[in-house]
């Protein structure tokens, strides 16, 4: 593998607990009960379309993503990046290897919830979901990432924790890697590589 490409959420950083807190907490707001277990197929999508599967309103989703992303960003320095990542990243970028990401966050989620965590500068590129017609599960993502990084769907791997983001590889004709440190369900997912400890990438 010469080209790797990662999601944000369940992978880079654990994000998970917050994330379905704080968007338990905003759906209240509005009248929706949910549990944080309820919420939890909700990860690895654009919050558009975790809105819709939640039945939620189509006038009210803006106010409630705004919301939603309002508590988030006040929870920032309580959300870790998972042991063993920022020694993997560094050593990936050492080897001089394109490093990308891929994410179902919208560019200004990214901006305003991933880059002050301060993962952002091991990274070449990042696409967004709002950047391509049809974000994941769909391929359109990761393979203008690919192009991005100057690589090819052969010679990639894209890691993720979801089944959104197995998904998404199948359909680019990418290699998967499910990252088990972040996955929830790992016995009802397939990848064509499973990995327990990011050092694990290093052997790809």
């Amino acid at each position: 593998m010469q080209t790797f490409i990662f999601d944000v959420d369940g992978t880079l950083i654990d994000s998970g607990a917050k994330d379905r807190e704080t968007m338990r907490q905003a759906l209240a707001e509005y009248g929706y009960s949910f549990t944080t277990e309820e919420l939890l197929f909700c990860f690895g999508m654009p919050a558009h379309s975790s809105m819709t599967a939640l039945g939620v309103r189509p006038e009210q989703m803006e106010a409630i993503t705004r919301r939603w992303e309002e508590l988030a960003y006040r929870e920032l320095d309580k959300i870790p990046v998972y042991d063993g990542i920022v020694d993997m990243l560094t050593a990936l970028r050492a080897a001089g290897k394109p490093r990308g990401i891929v994410t179902s966050r919208t560019r200004a989620q990214f901006e305003r919830g991933f880059v002050p965590i301060g993962l952002n500068g091991y990274f070449d590129t990042a696409v967004c979901a709002d950047e391509v017609e049809h974000p994941k599960p769909a391929p359109d993502a990761l393979l203008a990432c690919i192009r991005r990084l100057g690589g090819t769907p052969e010679e990639s791997i894209y890691i993720g924790d979801s089944a959104y983001d197995m998904q998404c590889a199948r359909a680019a004709g990418v290699r998967s890697a499910l990252a088990l440190w972040g996955c929830h369900e790992p016995d009802k997912l397939e990848a064509d590589v499973r990995l327990a400890h990011p050092s694990e990438i290093l052997e790809l």
